[in-house]
């Protein structure tokens, strides 16, 4: 029992060196407002990590594409429940971000025992 805190703090370390880890090989994106919208740029040879969620609101992921991917498919989800819901013109990138994403990455990222996502 006493060794409990001991394994949590290196869990929690594990976790800072994995998100370290997948941030370290990444490549970055440009973003330019013209006249007809925004234009977001991915740079790289890798996959591309710019994505459409939802009509006039994209994503640009960082990190290993398989966690991009789950990070995606759960702001898809998130603003089509939201359009559901509400309307198609009531979905915002801040109630995406702030009760879809959010709470959902805070609970993967307190699970210290498994993947953070």
């Amino acid at each position: 029992m006493t060794e409990e805190p001991y394994r949590w703090l290196e869990a929690i370390g594990n976790r800072r060196e994995y998100v370290r880890e997948q941030l370290k090989g990444g490549s970055p994106v440009f973003a330019a407002s013209l006249p007809d919208g925004i234009l977001l740029l991915g740079v790289g040879t890798g996959h591309s990590k710019v994505f459409e969620l939802f009509d006039r609101h994209a994503i640009a992921g960082l990190g290993h594409p398989a966690d991009i991917e789950k990070i995606r498919q759960a702001a898809i989800d998130a603003a089509h429940l939201e359009a559901f819901n509400r309307a198609p013109e009531d979905v915002s990138l801040r109630r995406l971000v702030g009760f879809g994403l959010s709470p959902q990455l805070k609970t993967n990222f307190e699970q210290i025992f498994s993947a953070p996502f």
